[in-house]
């Protein structure tokens, strides 16, 4: 069993990609998707088996004494757990997707993830008009993020992300967000994002999805701290939310923050 640095007495079977829950510690709800679920958005649908497990995510995780801060403003958080191994020659993936634009928003709401264990690669694309089926989803940035244990990315508004374990055993991920319609359909329709992540001879291989037209040039970046954002490296997103929830103001109230989450990434 390995403790992840969660903010909250948490551990994982780093055989199976078990989460084992402290005492007094809730969760709401948890669920377990195999490749049948995921194989539409693969590189090649036929190359793994459709009962193979690919990931479990856990939602809503506090105490009761901290779940007050939480619900006051609708926050969700969780963890999901992404199995190692490949697709055939394709890493390991969660489905992904675009979030809504709630009412009386002019952009979509952002989402934080940070890794708990092992290690990811983040793919993020731009798509202002995603829900257009007119013709070939349209990205107008697309980016991947390679991230270690504790580092943290911010979801800008209008980008469907995508979280891929790139490492030698099960590596999971948190998340805190507020709830919104979430949009799979425009990825699934794609079969999957502008990029696929292979390995290949041990290597990794970023493949364009042909079925998208005039895809912008693959940016590779890190990501940043930012304490005024709640970006921490060294701190829990369930500490740093708990400790001061109004530093995560732009989850709820995107507008006045899209420079701000511009910079947390370097190319």
């Amino acid at each position: 069993m390995r403790q992840l640095n969660f903010g909250l007495p948490i551990s994982i079977d780093e055989k199976n990609g078990e989460v084992r829950l402290g005492k007094d510690i809730l969760c709401e709800s948890a669920a377990a998707k195999n490749f049948s679920g995921i194989k539409h958005l693969a590189y090649n649908e036929g190359e793994a088996d459709d009962n193979e497990h690919c990931y479990t995510f856990y939602q809503n995780i506090w105490t009761s004494q901290d779940a007050p801060v939480f619900q006051q403003r609708q926050m969700t958080n969780g963890i999901t757990v992404l199995m190692p191994g490949l697709m055939g020659y394709e890493c390991r993936k969660n489905s992904g997707h675009y979030h809504g634009l709630p009412q009386g928003h002019t952009s979509t709401l952002p989402e934080v993830y940070e890794v708990l264990c092992g290690k990811a690669v983040f793919l993020m694309q731009q798509s202002h008009g995603f829900l257009d089926e007119r013709g070939p989803l349209q990205v107008e940035r697309l980016r991947a993020f390679f991230l270690h244990e504790g580092e943290k990315v911010v979801v800008p508004s209008f980008t469907a992300h995508c979280v891929i374990n790139v490492g030698e055993g099960p590596m999971a991920f948190g998340n805190l967000s507020v709830p919104c319609p979430l949009h799979y359909e425009p990825i699934g329709r794609m079969h999957g994002f502008g990029m696929y992540l292979l390995k290949v001879d041990g290597q990794l291989v970023f493949v364009p999805n042909s079925r998208y037209k005039d895809l912008p040039q693959l940016e590779i970046g890190r990501p940043r701290e930012c304490g005024k954002l709640g970006i921490q490296f060294n701190k829990p997103l369930y500490t740093a939310y708990k400790e001061n929830p109004e530093q995560f103001e732009y989850l709820w109230n995107p507008e006045p923050y899209g420079d701000a989450i511009d910079t947390l990434y370097e190319g």
